[in-house]
């Protein structure tokens, strides 16, 4: 599942994880996201951290908050610059949820990409590690 705002973004995404054998759901703001998430939860969660309206770190914070969904790993798609802005440490604490799964920063390299989501759902990070592209 991708979700961000940036369509030509969705579409290259969708793309890179078509050509590697995955199935791939998209939708272009948080609250469309969420309603498909839940209607058929998919083995990942690609989400922009940056959207208008609803952001990446709201969905993020109710999908954990969720029972159904908490367990799907979450990969955040981010600019550097907006990944510095976040305090994931007191996002985690306020929430009493876990980190992302992983990082992935813009402009997205397929290579890194795949290497994260692989990693990602091979549980190849260690215990509370998070993986970065």
């Amino acid at each position: 599942m991708v979700i961000d705002d940036e369509v030509d973004l969705t579409t290259f995404l969708s793309s890179i994880l078509e050509e590697n054998g995955f199935s791939v759901r998209v939708a272009n703001e948080a609250v469309s996201g969420e309603q498909l998430i839940l209607e058929s939860p998919p083995d990942i969660i690609l989400i922009d951290l940056m959207m208008p309206g609803r952001t990446g770190i709201q969905l993020f914070v109710k999908l954990r908050a969720n029972d159904a969904t908490r367990d799907i790993p979450m990969v955040m798609v981010t600019g550097i610059k907006d990944q510095i802005g976040v305090n994931w440490g007191d996002i985690v604490d306020r929430y009493r949820t876990r980190r992302p799964d992983g990082f992935v920063e813009k402009p997205i390299d397929p290579e890194r990409l795949m290497k994260v989501i692989n990693g990602v759902l091979s549980g190849d990070a260690a215990d509370g590690e998070v993986l970065h592209g």
